[in-house]
């Protein structure tokens, strides 16, 4: 089981991909695109695209979970790190677009990354107007 500490870790080390890396999954590390991490990826840790899309999918819904599970917290720290966490869900949409540009040529790859960028905007939006009406309803 992961933990909050890893999954923070997980969503912060997606906002920092670059055009032209790879993830490694297994290590979580980045790889450069080129012959050497191609044949890296294939014979030695078989990494691939569904692998990163899952990792990457994976790392998201948790995260949207551990935001809601912080946001409603009474305690102020996790309701500072829910603040952290907004931040770094916007960081992830970097990385993925950067995925996207090097993976350019996989259509549905990039589909896969265009509806994730599409649910972190959906659910930010959605969780910035929450805090709208909670805040309305307590003026009122």
């Amino acid at each position: 089981m992961e933990t909050d500490k890893e999954i923070l870790s997980r969503l912060k080390f997606i906002g920092r991909i670059r055009k032209g890396e790879k993830i490694n999954v297994q290590h979580l590390c980045v790889q450069p695109q080129g012959i050497f991490t191609a044949i890296s990826r294939f014979l030695f840790n078989q990494d691939n695209r569904s692998n990163t899309i899952n990792f990457i999918q994976d790392t998201i819904f948790k995260a949207f979970t551990l935001l809601k599970e912080y946001k409603d917290s009474e305690e102020k720290s996790e309701t500072l790190m829910s603040e952290y966490m907004v931040r770094d869900l916007i960081s992830a949409k970097g990385g993925l677009n950067s995925l996207k540009q090097t993976y350019a040529s996989d259509v549905k790859f990039c589909c896969d990354i265009d509806t994730l960028v599409q649910i972190i905007e959906t659910k930010l939006y959605r969780e910035s107007n929450q805090e709208s009406v909670k805040e309305e309803k307590k003026r009122n």
